[in-house]
């Protein structure tokens, strides 16, 4: 995902790298006045750094404050890091799932980032240093009996369950689910089918597809609804107290059981006694939805229906909104910046992440309603359209000639890609191993870093890292992270051909902290580079600990021994 972002020209550009801490408070854009920004708090990594979550890898004395429109914060993560302006694929942070989290009034409470707790910091500064950001709120959720066991910044809350695009961004900072619903959607050709639980939408043109399915959950059910207005609503009580910056609040926008994906860090409670856990992103949430289809159709849709020679004949049809043509050239390459309107004469660009987030949408599709006849027809633009600059902009734009792209973020759901059947006795065997005593241990989410072994040649070229040359059929990889006694280990398996045989790969840092993806892309490198022999691939970078495994266990409780072996001994 992060190398489809675009340079965002207020991080610095000094050939260091930057982590972002946390998030501050919203302020307005005189510069952009359709864009509000909203504070990101940064600080330089320290060279030599692995663990980039430690309070101790960056430079506080050189931490500083930018600002970005809210159109951007969908590009942007706490422990996002940031080179020459450019995201990195790496973050900070560790991933852990909450299991059976209740979410509900009883366990969440709103708090502020500089909250006493018992006396005590709510974050403690040892362990994560907020800088500007202690006025920002945060939401305190209930964990294993301890009501602040998981902290989870509101923006956080708001860039992950309300503002996904740009355009639901500016929406929701602007209180148009309240305030102006028709700039959103056509509320009179909106409505729920109960019998089916099927939600129908009537998006406006502004919106996305893939925009729907947040819409839907706002707009029916109670919860998310609060939660979106909310978000504006705290701000305004704030704005009359004529604060200069704004710290929203926000909800959950359901209530229920949830098994939430996050990457966290991980943080002792004031006496020692247990863990709670900085939530710096939020990944994937299993809470429910209020329906289980939905139906979404859009002003001027120029869908035809399914018998042709029903439709009317084209010269009758009205001229639905313009198709932008594709101007061929790649918008990762432009600057994002905030100080200027884009110009609505150019043709605008959409950057496209591929998002798996809500577990509860993994069976439903975006249904298109069928149509009796259709009254309108694709045209080309009604205005000249000049090709886009290296400069983008995600306000509502001017129709003046600055330069400037209109750029809008859009999510694109996408399921994740299963793992292999090969890959069965692996899986089970990390679920073994997490229910045992002293253990935790999941299968690390797929990425595109870490799915696949890395070719070492051209891609037209034969070669070990396929595991089917002729049909360009990469070998697959699966990767499961072991925590045992504070120390995180890395188990590797990748595909076979039939025939072949290979070793398992067990791995840890001397520090005891995670591989992050960055070195383990760096390790599948050299293994394809070595025809998959770990045991010819010494010495590994980084110090790198290295175990081997053979495949001779008969059944999953030997397999998850063999490994828990090689941890106890040490490798």
């Amino acid at each position: 995902m992060r190398k489809a972002i675009p340079r965002i020209k207020e991080f610095p550009d000094d050939g260091r790298i930057w982590r972002v801490d946390w998030f501050g408070g919203v302020e307005r854009n005189h510069m952009v006045p359709t864009e509000p920004k909203i504070q990101l708090i940064i600080s330089p990594l320290l060279d030599g750094v692995t663990d980039y979550a430690a309070s101790s890898a960056v430079n506080h004395e050189e931490r500083r404050t930018i600002s970005i429109g809210v159109g951007q914060l969908p590009l942007v993560t706490i422990g996002s890091l940031w080179l020459n302006r450019r995201c990195l694929v790496e973050t900070a942070g560790k991933d852990k799932i909450f299991h059976n989290l209740a979410i509900s009034p009883d366990t969440v409470r709103l708090v502020k980032s500089d909250a006493k707790v018992d006396g005590h910091p709510l974050i403690l500064k040892r362990f994560h240093q907020i800088g500007p950001g202690l006025a920002a709120n945060c939401l305190a959720i209930k964990w294993r009996d301890d009501p602040y066991g998981i902290i989870v910044p509101v923006a956080e809350i708001i860039r992950f369950y309300y503002a996904t695009s740009t355009d639901l961004a500016k929406a929701t900072f602007a209180g148009d689910f309240r305030h102006d619903l028709g700039s959103i959607v056509n509320p009179a050709e909106c409505g729920f089918n109960e019998q089916e639980k099927r939600c129908l939408l009537k998006l406006r043109k502004e919106f996305a597809d893939a925009d729907a399915w947040i819409i839907g959950r706002i707009l029916n059910n109670q919860e998310a609804f609060e939660g979106a207005t909310l978000i504006h609503d705290s701000m305004i009580k704030e704005a009359v107290q004529n604060k200069p910056l704004l710290y929203p609040e926000a909800a959950f926008p359901f209530i229920g059981s949830t098994n939430l994906r996050a990457r966290v860090k991980p943080m002792r409670t004031p006496d020692d006694s247990d863990w709670r856990y900085i939530v710096f992103a939020l990944e994937h949430c299993t809470g429910p939805f209020p329906f289980n289809a939905i139906t979404c159709d859009r002003d001027n849709s120029n869908l035809r229906p399914e018998k042709g020679e029903d439709d009317l004949p084209d010269d009758q049809k009205k001229p639905a909104f313009p198709t932008k043509p594709d101007s061929g050239k790649n918008m990762t390459y432009g600057e994002l910046q905030s100080d200027n309107e884009p110009s609505n004469n150019m043709q605008s660009a959409v950057i496209t992440l591929p998002e798996d987030r809500f577990g509860a949408l993994s069976s439903m599709e975006l249904e298109k309603p069928e149509k009796e006849m259709c009254h309108y027809i694709s045209t080309d633009a009604v205005r000249p359209l000049a090709l886009p600059t290296d400069v983008l902009g995600t306000g509502d734009g001017t129709y003046s000639d600055n330069g400037v792209t209109p750029t809008m973020v859009e999510t694109e759901r996408v399921r994740q890609t299963p793992l292999p059947v090969s890959f069965e006795n692996f899986e089970a065997m990390i679920r073994y191993l997490d229910e045992l005593p002293g253990y935790q241990a999941r299968v690390r989410p797929i990425k595109d870093s870490i799915a696949h072994i890395p070719l070492t040649k051209p891609r037209w070229t034969r070669q070990w890292s396929y595991l089917d040359s002729g049909h360009k059929i990469k070998r697959a990889v699966v990767i499961a992270d072991i925590i045992h006694k504070q120390k995180t280990y890395s188990l590797i398996e990748f595909q076979w051909r039939e025939g072949e045989a290979f070793k398992l790969a067990l791995m840890s840092l001397p520090s005891g902290v995670r591989l992050s993806d960055e070195l383990i892309n760096k390790l599948l490198y050299i293994l394809a580079k070595k025809n998959g022999r770990w045991e010819n691939a010494k010495p590994l970078p980084a110090d790198i600990r290295l175990a081997t495994l053979k495949h001779t266990w008969p059944c999953i409780g030997a397999y998850a021994d063999a490994v828990t072996s090689k941890i106890i001994t040490g490798i």
